[in-house]
């Protein structure tokens, strides 16, 4: 059975999503595939678990899920609602909605600051290069998703699961929502760190689900960060509209 959550402030719909465990062959340019699903108004639903460690220690774990909207060039904006999945952690629920190339926040650390009557803070300027994962592989970037398929070690052509290790230099070079994270170029040490990853391809020819780990750049103490990335029905309807209510950053 699916368990569904309706937020009242939108449309937000997020199913438990689960991945096939049907191991059919994939078409072969999973790339010409994706850019198929870049129809207006148009999505995915993903769902993302995300932890991070020091040293072994847990320092947070993240439950995230939502909806990802397209349009004729990629990825358009998104409605995510983020949950803390570490043990014994109380912190409020946050919703992140971009949309017109601005990213709007409500719950969360965010509501603790807003003025009252006021739900949402709208991020100041806007912003062109839109990832709604915790991950710095945005998957639903064809040029990422070819950077990716280039560094696979599956043998057969058609394989429904690829993985491999991606530096951080090849994904600045081919990711613009990963240009804008950074803000700037990679140092020479960082470029040559590495992403591990997985990835699942169903039967369509689509990626369904994504496992990448990475390390931080030496901070004075080691942190390692993991995401696990499922996505289904795509190609379903997806018309994000901005919050009425908002403040300012």
């Amino acid at each position: 059975m699916k368990r569904w959550i309706i937020l009242a402030s939108g449309a937000l719909i997020l199913p438990a999503i689960a991945v096939p465990a049907d191991a059919r062959t994939a078409p072969a340019d999973p790339v010409a595939t994706l850019k198929t699903q870049f129809v207006a108004q148009r999505g995915v639903r993903i769902v993302e678990s995300g932890k991070t460690a020091s040293d072994g220690r847990p320092l947070s774990a993240q439950k995230r899920g939502g909806v990802v909207q397209f349009d004729v060039s990629g990825v358009a904006g998104y409605d995510i609602l983020t949950k803390s999945a570490l043990a014994g952690e109380t912190a409020r629920p946050m919703r992140t909605l971009a949309v017109g190339g601005s990213v709007h926040t409500s719950g969360g650390v965010i509501a603790e600051g807003l003025p009252d009557g006021r739900r949402w803070m709208r991020a100041p300027g806007r912003i062109r290069d839109l990832s709604p994962f915790l991950t710095p592989v945005l998957v639903l970037e064809p040029a990422t998703l070819k950077t990716l398929l280039s560094t696979s070690t599956a043998k057969k052509p058609g394989a429904t699961l690829h993985g491999g290790k991606v530096t951080f230099g090849a994904l600045y070079r081919a990711s613009p929502a990963y240009r804008a994270r950074l803000h700037k170029r990679p140092s020479a040490k960082v470029a040559a760190m590495t992403v591990t990853w997985r990835l699942w391809l169903g039967r369509d020819g689509l990626p369904s689900r994504l496992v990448t780990s990475w390390a931080e750049p030496p901070l004075g103490m080691r942190v390692t960060r993991v995401s696990d990335v499922r996505f289904a029905s795509w190609g379903t309807p997806v018309n994000l509209t901005a919050p009425v209510e908002e403040t300012a950053g």
